[in-house]
């Protein structure tokens, strides 16, 4: 399960739009003022509650399934990945490209991809539900 602690920044009737402090995992580390790998950034999370159990400002426990992340990876980094190399080797192998060509093409195949992610991500959205309970 993911969770993340978070703060109810604006509530319309079951929208409710909680704001996370998400952090790397090497965040909590005591070199992290040292290291140039550490961050953390501000997200705000919206999730659907229709029991109306929750106040403004009041802090709370954001939970997803693990299978969700599984399906970013997914959708942002493996089938991408996936269509960058098949191209690779269409281009260079049966369509005799050069390599600088190739590469050329399989980069801006992406950029549809990347579009098509786009201007889908309303409906994506229902698949990455996430819920919210209290923080005790």
């Amino acid at each position: 399960m993911i969770t993340h602690e978070g703060i109810i920044e604006q509530i319309n009737g079951n929208h409710i739009t909680v704001r996370i402090l998400q952090q790397s995992a090497c965040s909590s580390c005591h070199a992290r003022g040292a290291c140039m790998a550490s961050d953390s950034k501000e997200k705000r999370i919206d999730v659907s509650d229709h029991s109306g159990q929750f106040t403004l400002h009041e802090q709370v426990i954001i939970e997803g399934k693990e299978s969700i992340g599984y399906k970013a990876v997914f959708w942002a980094f493996v089938l991408p990945l996936v269509l960058l190399i098949t191209l690779l080797v269409l281009t260079t192998g049966i369509w005799h490209f050069s390599e600088t060509g190739a590469a050329a093409c399989a980069l801006l195949a992406l950029a549809p991809y990347y579009l098509l992610l786009y201007l889908y991500r309303n409906r994506m959205a229902h698949t990455f539900q996430f819920s919210i309970r209290k923080n005790h």
